[in-house]
Formats: C-alpha cells, structure tokens, sequence
C-alpha cells in the first residue's frame, strides 16, 4: 500500500496506537528473527550433535553500535577473534 492510500485508511489516533504497540509491546516486523530461525532450523540437521547453530547466529548486529569508540571497540574483537585470542 502507498502512503496516500495509508493516510486514507487509517486516522492519527489509530497510527500512534500502533506507534505504542510497536514501541513498548512488539516490534513489528521482525524479519531478521524469522529468518535466523528457519536457517537455524534447516541446517540443524546437518550439524553435529550439540552444535546446532541458533537463530541470533544469524542476525548481524542485535544493537548497533552508536558511537564511534563502540565501533573501534567492535573492530578490535573482531580482529582478536580472527586472530585466535
């Protein structure tokens, strides 16, 4: 649906009540959950016992970070990781 044909169908009050819901009950969407969860679940069964993988393994970043000393931090476990520390 375009925005025109949003504003049309749904008033003020109606958008902040789902602004609210979205915000302090659920976010909507949730597609990177949905997806980690069927990969998850379609490789399981190739993987050995004990070490299936789980479905934030395939989110890419659960919080961004938002400063840019957070990014360098980041960055330097990154690196450790891949150079086995």
């Amino acid at each position: 649906m375009t925005v025109g044909e949003l504003f049309t169908r749904m008033d003020s009050r109606e958008f902040a009540y789902w602004q609210a819901y979205h915000r302090y009950y659920e976010p909507i969407g949730g597609e990177w959950e949905q997806t980690g969860l069927a990969v998850a679940a379609s490789l399981a069964p190739y993987c050995p016992r004990g070490r299936t993988p789980k479905p934030k393994d395939f989110i890419p970043i659960e919080k961004p970070p938002q400063h840019r000393l957070q990014i360098e931090e980041e960055l330097k476990k990154i690196q450790r990781a891949m150079a086995g520390e």
